[in-house]
């Protein structure tokens, strides 16, 4: 049983998180309309084109491809006047990426605030395929329950001074976590360049 065990983790380590191809199909769907929520969305736009970075490490590249493909099926004309762009890239390319979205696959820690740093700086949002992956400061991912709702880190949210319509948050779940420290961490190492709550 012990050696069962041990193979078992050993196994989890090595392939990391397993992609529900389900639970794709709902983000290809949400992200681009949660980010209409957003009051100041329409100031943030480069030629009326919502751009969502997929950042992905190798062993996801076909989930990510997977993921572009469902966004452009289901957005081929755009959501309401705007055109639906997602691109894939890797999290060592995401210094050169501009987006009004920031889409994490499973990744490290430092990866993770990397991206949050980069979002913070292009005044975007960012969702987490992960919902753990909010502790480190990432706004949005999913609450799979008996219903599935968007989660949203309102610390993160605000601290990065991003004002979502009132009914995104009424049919939401609020992801409760003690992120203080961590989100002060950031602002501390200059990783966030807006005034945080901790200053």
């Amino acid at each position: 049983m012990k050696t069962f065990f041990l193979f078992f983790l050993l196994t989890f380590s090595l392939f990391g998180t397993t992609i529900n191809q389900s639970l794709l199909k709902i983000h290809a769907t949400l992200v681009p309309k949660i980010y209409l929520m957003d009051y100041k969305f329409k100031d943030k736009l480069v030629d009326n084109t919502i751009t969502i970075a997929i950042l992905y490490k190798k062993n996801d590249y076909q989930s990510a491809k997977e993921l572009q493909t469902l966004m452009n099926n289901k957005y081929k004309k755009g959501i309401k006047s705007y055109r639906v762009n997602p691109i894939l890239v890797s999290y060592a390319d995401v210094d050169e990426t501009q987006a009004n979205i920031y889409y994490l696959f499973p990744s490290d820690k430092k990866q993770i605030l990397k991206v949050v740093k980069k979002a913070s700086l292009d005044d975007a949002l960012t969702f987490a395929y992960q919902r753990d992956d909010l502790r480190y400061g990432v706004m949005i991912s999913l609450s799979i329950a008996k219903k599935v709702k968007p989660l949203l880190n309102l610390k993160a949210i605000q601290l990065h001074e991003i004002s979502l319509r009132p009914i995104l948050i009424d049919i939401s779940t609020i992801f409760v976590n003690d992120l203080g420290s961590t989100l002060k961490e950031l602002n501390i190492r200059g990783l966030l360049h807006k005034k945080s709550y901790w200053a």
